[in-house]
């Protein structure tokens, strides 16, 4: 059952099919492997270690420990057996409530976050500065950065410019772009297991660089609320220096931005509106940084168009173009690097910045007549977009922003937006949800796919185990029921919920069935109330043991997970808080579910 519950988990598509198809396998060979062990090899370490003629002269005795906690559960499980249908009503009413309740103050984010070795912070300075000039404003920040920042905390800063590299991985090119990466120190140890055990049991520990005591997440949030705050009001000669301006810490890489939402109309006013509108709204909402769009106007075009005059002296545009490339293109030689960085040799006229050189320019039309580029040509100015995006062959221009998880999720921040996002589409703008929510209502739907299968698999080898089909919904419906554990388990760990969260409770279904089966093996043997309390009495040990034992086992990913494996605790967190909860759920609710079902009587 437990593999049955993992495997549906290989449907899940895209990147985090990927990232976590190993986890289902693994789990499965595993299992298979302590299956194959406790079947041959288990024997043989029973035949080695006891002696099985003591063994049956031997008669059991039970601890005062398991005899008093026997006595206790009996007496409790008796009184609800004396009023079983309330019983029953009044547990089911309340869990359900409970997990209604649980499941409306929880917040759902695709990933957990964990510390990082490495901070990045980049932008895009004035379309206007060249690639030395950007140059000379990363050397300024560098420096300004190398003073603000904690000197235990930072191993080396490394900047790149012409070159922004984005949090999906994608990269831009450009004079005006620059991307600096702050290289810092391994965290220092901060919870007992990594503080003493973890030195003793790793071949390669190495603690000499172990003395950053901040996380890479606080230092960004330091660095955004100080130095960035101050350097993106900069100005040079009345412009702003900086048109974007961004900080953040790398994560798994499976979203590149926490909030993305595109926009696509063939006006592009109506685009830019709706940029600007979303915009405004999601920088009044606390948690919210990094806003930004990637519809970059780039330089003032001046445009030629030319005029019947000049049409009817032969005149076109392409003819226009060739006479000016010589005087006003640029004819770019080469490239080299000296002492004081990149050197570009380059040819062009010194007049050519000037608007009225262009105009009072004397052409030569092809009948050889001369004329003033002024009579034959119209001017116009005109902007364009730095890079066209397409999605589907659609141009699409997208909003992107940051938030900060332990404000607001992005989820909160999308329903926030719904209102908004709904005007702008009756207003004929096509709105396409990314980023974080597209991922999460991914998730959810495969999740749910999965849960399905995996419940559907499970209650086929109940059927074929019992060959009953009410005896296999008992156990079955241990599983929706031990999702409050869940939900409680991860709040009161100060988390929310997560993909490897929502993952572990689809494996949860495959474990929690497990002590199911150890108590309706024997309960279903019960034919009063005394005969159940008594076969339910004996498997109150087995049911702890078994519960105990794979609680302690997650018990350091739960409560000392460090660096990436906080990846893997809400997973950890998801089965150890809800195999607690099922086991109360197996000792109680499995015994009244069996009674109540199959009428059971006090004689």
């Amino acid at each position: 059952t437990t593999i049955f519950a993992f495997l549906p988990l290989l449907i899940m598509t895209g990147k985090m099919g990927v990232f976590m198809k190993i986890l289902p396998i693994m789990i499965s060979i595993l299992l298979l492997s302590s299956l194959f062990e406790a079947f041959y090899f288990l024997p043989l370490h029973a035949k080695e270690f006891f002696s099985i003629g003591k063994l049956d002269k031997t008669k059991h005795k039970e601890s005062a420990l398991w005899k008093g906690l026997k006595s206790f559960y009996v007496a409790i499980l008796r009184f609800l057996l004396r009023f079983k249908k309330l019983s029953l009503f009044i547990l089911v009413t309340s869990i359900i409530v409970g997990t209604i309740g649980m499941i409306k103050i929880s917040k759902l984010q695709f990933m957990p976050e964990f510390d990082v070795q490495q901070v990045q912070l980049n932008g895009v300075v004035n379309i206007n500065n060249t690639l030395t000039d950007t140059e000379k404003y990363v050397t300024m920040i560098e420096k300004r950065l190398i003073e603000y920042l904690d000197k235990n905390a930072v191993d080396s800063v490394t900047s790149a410019i012409g070159f922004k590299m984005n949090p999906d991985q994608s990269f831009n090119l450009g004079d005006n772009l620059f991307h600096i990466f702050i290289n810092l120190h391994e965290k220092a140890p901060e919870n007992f297991f990594d503080t003493y055990i973890n030195p003793l049991f790793s071949l390669e520990y190495d603690d000499s660089d172990m003395v950053r005591t901040k996380k890479a997440q606080l230092i960004a949030k330091e660095i955004q609320e100080g130095l960035l705050e101050e350097m993106r009001e900069m100005k040079i000669d009345g412009e702003k220096l900086f048109e974007e301006f961004n900080v953040y810490t790398r994560q798994t890489g499976m979203v590149g931005n926490d909030i993305d939402i595109g926009f696509s109309h063939s006006n592009l006013k109506k685009v830019e509106s709706a940029l600007a509108m979303v915009k405004e709204e999601l920088s009044k909402i606390e948690g919210v940084s990094d806003i930004g769009d990637n519809a970059k106007e780039g330089e003032k075009e001046l445009k030629l168009r030319v005029n019947e005059y000049g049409q009817s002296l032969g005149l076109s545009e392409g003819y226009i173009t060739s006479a000016l490339r010589g005087s006003f293109f640029k004819g770019e030689y080469g490239k080299i690097f000296n002492e004081k960085g990149l050197l570009r040799i380059k040819v062009e006229d010194e007049f050519k910045d000037t608007s009225n050189s262009i105009k009072e320019f004397k052409i030569t039309t092809p009948d050889g007549n001369v004329v003033v580029l002024s009579d034959v040509c119209d001017f116009y100015y005109k902007k364009s977009f730095v890079r066209i995006f397409k999605e589907d062959a659609v141009k699409v221009n997208s909003l992107y922003a940051r938030v900060d998880k332990k404000i607001i999720v992005p989820a909160e921040v999308m329903k926030r937006l719904t209102p908004l996002l709904d005007k702008i589409e009756k207003d004929g703008v096509k709105v396409i949800i990314k980023g974080e929510q597209k991922a999460n209502s991914q998730m959810m739907k495969e999740m749910l796919q999965a849960m399905v299968i995996a419940m559907f698999l499970i209650f086929i080898t109940l059927v074929w185990m019992f060959n009953s089909f009410w005896q296999p919904l008992i156990i079955l419906s241990i599983i929706p029921l031990s999702i409050l554990g869940v939900l409680v388990g991860t709040k009161a760990m100060g988390l929310n919920l997560t993909m490897t969260g929502a993952m572990g409770m689809v494996g949860l279904a495959g474990v929690v069935v497990n002590d199911g089966l150890i108590m309706l093996e024997f309960v279903r043997r019960g034919k009063n109330y005394e005969e159940i309390l008594d076969l339910a009495g004996q498997r109150l040990r087995p049911i702890i043991l078994t519960s105990i034992t794979t609680v302690l086992g997650l018990s350091t990913l739960i409560f000392f997970a460090s660096g990436q494996a906080l990846i893997l605790q809400p997973m950890a967190i998801s089965l150890g808080f809800g195999v607690a909860w099922a086991t109360v759920l197996n000792l109680y609710f499995v015994p009244l579910m069996y009674a109540v079902i199959y009428r059971v009587n006090k004689e």
